[in-house]
């Protein structure tokens, strides 16, 4: 499946630096997201889904930085670079959010987005938190049994 410019891919990437931002300089999400939305050209679906999954974020905060929590053996939320932690919080929040993307899109968006912009092996642990999150959230996706059923 491939995106549209402006789709969910762009989306995806904005959001993911309206929550960076939000998270290096205290700012409120919701207002950045609103301005970003102003800059640039998603398409009506690339701009519903990016609204819908800050929603989420913002809702469901105290649940999605627990899923993540609980996958940080020896590790803390405020140790991972912010990078990564936005990351995180965003691929968890898509996860839990019903739609049509699914979750190895998520999870292969996520795993770029590491490769991109976070440090050497990034990618390598978001991946080993993001896949037990996702086959949680989304089994009936990730279970293997099932395919074959």
């Amino acid at each position: 499946m491939r995106d549209l410019p402006g789709g969910r891919r762009k989306s995806r990437e904005i959001l993911f630096r309206v929550l960076y931002e939000a998270d290096v300089a205290g700012d409120e999400p919701r207002e950045l997201l609103d301005y970003a939305l102003g800059r640039y050209h998603l398409t009506e679906d690339g701009r519903d889904y990016v609204v819908r999954v800050l929603e989420r974020r913002e809702a469901e905060r105290s649940e999605i930085d627990e899923q993540i929590r609980v996958r940080l053996a020896n590790w803390d939320m405020h140790r991972l670079s912010v990078v990564v932690r936005t990351i995180l919080r965003l691929a968890v929040a898509e996860l839990r959010e019903p739609s049509d993307v699914p979750a190895r899109v998520v999870l292969d968006q996520a795993i770029e987005m590491a490769k991109r912009y976070g440090e050497a092996g990034s990618e390598a642990f978001v991946n080993g938190v993001l896949d037990p999150i996702a086959f949680t959230l989304r089994p009936a996706e990730l279970n293997p049994r099932r395919k074959g059923a």
